[in-house]
C-alpha cells in the first residue's frame, strides 16, 4: 500500500490498522521517518522560509538590523526602537548615556511582561521565563558592530543547515521516544481489553498512531499562545487511537489457525492476537 495512502488511512480508518501489522519493520520506520520529515517542514521549514521571504541573510540583515556599533564599553544604536505586544516588550535607546534604571528598581514594570529585552548606552536587561538578568557592556571585552555581523553570514548559513540537520535528528528521536511511551501504555489498555499482542506489533500500531497527533500539534504550533497539558492530551490521543484499532481487531473474524484434525471443526485465535 502507497505510504501516503496508509497515512490517510491512519487518521480515520481504525480497521485498516489491522493491514499495518503485516508491513515489514522498513517500511514501518519509513512511515515514522516520513511522518516526522513532514511535521518538521511545516514547523521549522515554513517559519524559516516566511522569515527570510526570498531574501538572502545578508539583505535581512541591511533592512532590519540598524547600524549599530559596540565600543570601549558603549553601546550605541541608530535610532530609538520601542516594542509592546502580546506580553513582549523590548526597549533600545542608547541616545543617552543611562536611560534605564536597575533590574531592581524597575521590577513592578517587570513583572506586566513574559519577555522583555531593555538596551541604554551602557547595559541591557533581559527578562525571560521569570529570570531577570542585568549586564553591563563595560564586561565584554570585545568591539562589535554590524559591518562585522555582515561578514559573519557565510558562517551563519552554516550555523543554520547544522542546527536544522540537528533538529531534525532530535525530532525524530523524540518521535520514536514517544511511541515507546504509547507502546507501554498501550499494554496496559491491551490487557485491559483481553488482547493478546506483542509489544512489536503494539509499537507498529503506535507509529502510525502518531498521524492524526501530529497535524493537530502542527496546526498548534501557529498558534499566538500555547496550550497546557498539551503534550499529555497528544499522547493520550495515540492511546485512544490504538485501542480503536485494537477493539475493531477483536471484532473482525479470523482465519482458522491450520487444518483441523480427527474431526474437529479447526483452532481460532479468537481475540489473540500473539499470532500476529
Amino acid at each position: 500500500m502507497n505510504i501516503f495512502k496508509e497515512m490517510g488511512l491512519s487518521i480515520y480508518s481504525f480497521k485498516s490498522y489491522g493491514e499495518f501489522l503485516k508491513n515489514k519493520k522498513g517500511k514501518v520506520f519509513g512511515f515514522g521517518v516520513m511522518l516526522v520529515v513532514i511535521y518538521f517542514l511545516i514547523t521549522m521549514g515554513i517559519p524559516v522560509i516566511r522569515f527570510f521571504g526570498g531574501e538572502s541573510i545578508s539583505t535581512k540583515i541591511e533592512k532590519s538590523v540598524p547600524d549599530f556599533e559596540l565600543s570601549d564599553g558603549e553601546l550605541w544604536v541608530d535610532g530609538v526602537y520601542i516594542y509592546d505586544y502580546s506580553g513582549m516588550y523590548i526597549e533600545i535607546d542608547t541616545d543617552s548615556r543611562s536611560v534605564l534604571r536597575s533590574a531592581y528598581d524597575m521590577q513592578d514594570f517587570l513583572d506586566d511582561y513574559t519577555q522583555v529585552i531593555m538596551m541604554d548606552s551602557e547595559k541591557i536587561i533581559i527578562k525571560d521565563k521569570g529570570q531577570v538578568q542585568q549586564a553591563y557592556f563595560s564586561q565584554l571585552d570585545f568591539e562589535f558592530s554590524r559591518d562585522d555581523l555582515l561578514l559573519l553570514v557565510p558562517y551563519a548559513y552554516i550555523f543554520l543547515a547544522v542546527f536544522m540537520v540537528i533538529a531534525f535528528f532530535w525530532m525524530a528521536a523524540l518521535f520514536f521516544a514517544g511511541v515507546l511511551v504509547i507502546t507501554l501504555i498501550s499494554l496496559i489498555v491491551a490487557s485491559c481489553m483481553k488482547v493478546k499482542i506483542s509489544f512489536g506489533k503494539l509499537y507498529t500500531l503506535g507509529v502510525y498512531s502518531r498521524t492524526l497527533p501530529l497535524i493537530i500539534k502542527a496546526a498548534i504550533s501557529f498558534l499566538p499562545f500555547g496550550i497546557p497539558f498539551f503534550y499529555i492530551i497528544n499522547i493520550g490521543l495515540s492511546v485512544l487511537i490504538v485501542g480503536l484499532a485494537l477493539q475493531k481487531m477483536k471484532q473482525q473474524p479470523q482465519a482458522p489457525a491450520g487444518p483441523s484434525y480427527g474431526g474437529g471443526t479447526g483452532n481460532y485465535p479468537g481475540n489473540d492476537f500473539s499470532w500476529m
